[in-house]
């Protein structure tokens, strides 16, 4: 109801503003939800007094009183009560009865379709989710990725938007070239056979070390010009072999190919155990050789030559300029506003010595060696949706240090056209644990799977602890605790946060944790098992709620706004935020007040209790995380 009725207040506030004689854009943001416990505000209040008079040159408090004068005598909407002014703000306050008979109905009603919405034309969304490197073991790092993508999917199609999830796999490129060449050279096939992934990284690891061995020799003073060229002529041979390991796949060298689909099947296979692990699939695996291997790169780069949107360079290198002054809302195709011209970067290269002193940043589609790069595969992904899917949004999952490469990404799709679609980066920040930061090619990395494994075995405990008998069921529970600790804590924090991820903080009963709130929900189950019956809503009396129920009821009314927010936000931070909320909101009213022994408000609270686990479902579901009817 509560969303409901922001959307009504909005309507009739555009309307009172107009008759109160302001000219002044209504927006969403003009009505915010109040803490249900401050009366003086209402369940409703709105600032927009304050922008009003400082361009009207009047007090606000003024303002705000014309305004909801014109509120009034138009008619407040069905469901609020009366409109004050406090302090310049437009205080909303709604009939408390019927707010309690239309959000119970609505959430009893509606079961796991409460916070949803229906939408006649619903977007064409394709999501870039997870999408890892083959040949290496997922980490904690894409943990965050493949949960926080999960979550805000499950939220996208709540909303109404149709989704398909594409586990955009990093598995073309010339390091698998360099890998292709230090398998050759140092594979071990038993070990390959016992543990493909240990082995594969093991060899990433050491060309990247040796490399980096090689190129600290180089800078340092020789000891002998011999010595020099030996390092130089070591440090060539596999830098240029690994480039030439890619150039074979890149032209379909059969030995090259079945080398890279062995490392990609024996990836995939590790990579689905561990998305089952975490409750996760995905409705395409398009990875970067798709695009490669099915030509879709060549029709890119032929439509920006085409199109005189790209320049070539040095050696068979390609490129698209991207001037300081088309950054700004590329990824919005309504206001984006980029130069395709080439006529400017002409006239740069003109005045300038050379590429790198031109004011323009060349987004490079080939490199001088012929070979691709993640901006071709990328523009030919935004192509092939287009083509195939008709998409109305190309969405990113991916870390904030891929910020700039994304702008200069969205830039050159404008100039190629693709103009009809909206391309959003959703970024988050990085991820550690309590012993340091991670490096794949240091050696420095925590799997995904230790952090399970781990998790699972604190949660174990914690179930001991409280006395679980049966040996399956303390697994079964300690699994499902240990995937609500990562995930939660995966998703709590805001996107562009970095996170220190601790296991012994996150699997508590108590705090700010995932396990917290499915606690809170099973002592939901606890009261309703005890009851023979839940009646109806539209049966109950809300006169009997006392201050402590009214709390509870404005979070659950709150729950469909939190899920537009999310929306907006490209975020499933706000409804980690609220379950914790109605987590602690609820504990207050379990220890507050009695429900299966009270005298008067027996049926309401069973009511508002079986509400209230109703919507834990929801969103624990929406969070991939499953409620406990026991714990």
């Amino acid at each position: 109801m509560l969303y409901q009725l922001r959307q009504d207040l909005i309507t009739g506030l555009r309307d009172a503003t107009a008759d109160a004689g302001y000219d002044y854009e209504i927006d969403i943001s003009d009505i915010e939800v109040e803490d249900v416990t401050d009366e003086e505000k209402g369940e409703f209040s709105s600032p927009l007094s304050f922008s009003i008079a400082a361009d009207a040159g009047e007090p606000p408090v003024a303002v705000a009183e014309s305004i909801a004068d014109a509120h009034r005598a138009n008619g407040l909407p069905d469901g609020i009560e009366t409109v004050t002014v406090e302090g310049g703000h437009i205080n909303y306050h709604a009939d408390r009865s019927a707010l309690a008979n239309e959000t119970l109905s609505a959430i009893l009603e509606d079961g796991t379709e409460y916070g949803t919405r229906t939408v006649t034309e619903s977007d064409t969304i394709l999501a870039d989710v997870s999408s890892p490197n083959i040949a290496k073991p997922l980490h904690v790092g894409h943990l965050r990725n493949t949960i926080l993508s999960d979550a805000v999917m499950n939220v996208l199609e709540a909303r109404g938007h149709d989704v398909t999830r594409d586990n955009h796999l990093g598995d073309w490129g010339v390091q698998f070239g360099n890998l292709m060449h230090e398998y050759t050279e140092f594979g071990n096939e038993s070990d390959f056979e016992s543990d493909p992934i240990e082995h594969l990284l093991e060899l990433y690891q050491q060309f990247e070390q040796r490399d980096s061995m090689l190129e600290d020799l180089e800078e340092n003073e020789p000891v002998t010009d011999r010595f020099k060229e030996s390092v130089e002529e070591e440090r060539e041979y596999h830098t240029e072999s690994g480039k030439e390991w890619f150039a074979r796949l890149e032209q379909d060298d059969e030995q090259a190919v079945d080398l890279w689909e062995t490392f990609r099947e024996v990836s995939i296979d590790r990579f689905e155990e561990t998305y089952a692990d975490l409750g996760v699939d995905f409705d395409i695996w398009m990875g970067e050789s798709f695009y490669a291997r099915e030509g879709w790169n060549d029709v890119v780069i032929e439509k920006a030559l085409e199109n005189d949107v790209a320049m070539r360079g040095e050696g068979e290198a390609v490129y698209i300029p991207i001037y300081p002054d088309d950054y700004e809302n590329v990824g919005d195709p309504n206001a984006a506003d980029v130069d395709p011209s080439l006529d400017r970067a002409r006239e740069m290269l003109e005045e300038s010595d050379d590429l790198e002193d031109a004011d323009f940043e060349p987004f490079y589609i080939v490199k001088s060696d012929g070979s691709t790069l993640y901006g071709t595969r990328d523009l030919a992904t935004i192509e092939y949706r287009l083509q195939e899917y008709d998409a109305d949004q190309s969405v990113y999952v991916v870390a904030n240090e891929q910020d700039r490469y994304f702008q200069q990404l969205f830039v050159a799709a404008r100039k190629m056209g693709y103009d009809d679609i909206k391309l959003k980066h959703i970024d988050y920040g990085l991820i550690s644990l309590p012993e340091g930061s991670m490096s794949t090619r240091k050696g420095q990395i925590i799997t995904a799977r230790e952090v399970l494994d781990r998790a699972r075995d604190r949660a174990r405990d914690i179930v001991e602890e409280k006395g679980r008998s049966a040996e399956g069921e303390i697994q079964t529970v300690a699994n499902k605790i240990a995937l609500a600790t990562v995930k939660y804590e995966m998703v709590a924090s805001k996107r562009a946060r970095d996170i220190t991820f601790d296991i012994d903080e996150s699997v508590s009963l108590e705090g700010d944790t995932g396990p917290y709130v499915q606690y809170a929900a099973t002592r939901g189950y606890s009261i309703l098992d005890g009851a023979d019956a839940v009646p109806a809503a539209d049966q109950i009396d809300p006169s009997n709620f006392n201050e402590t129920d009214v709390e509870l009821l404005y979070e659950l009314a709150r729950y469909p706004i939190v899920l537009e927010r999310c929306e907006e936000r490209y975020d499933a931070a706000p409804l980690a935020h609220y379950l914790l909320e109605l987590a602690h909101v609820f504990n207050s009213f379990y220890h507050k007040n009695q429900v299966l022994e009270a005298e008067t408000a027996r049926d309401e609270r069973l009511v508002l209790t079986e509400a209230t686990t109703q919507v834990f479902e929801n969103g624990l579901d929406l969070l991939g995380i499953d409620v406990l009817e026991q714990m």
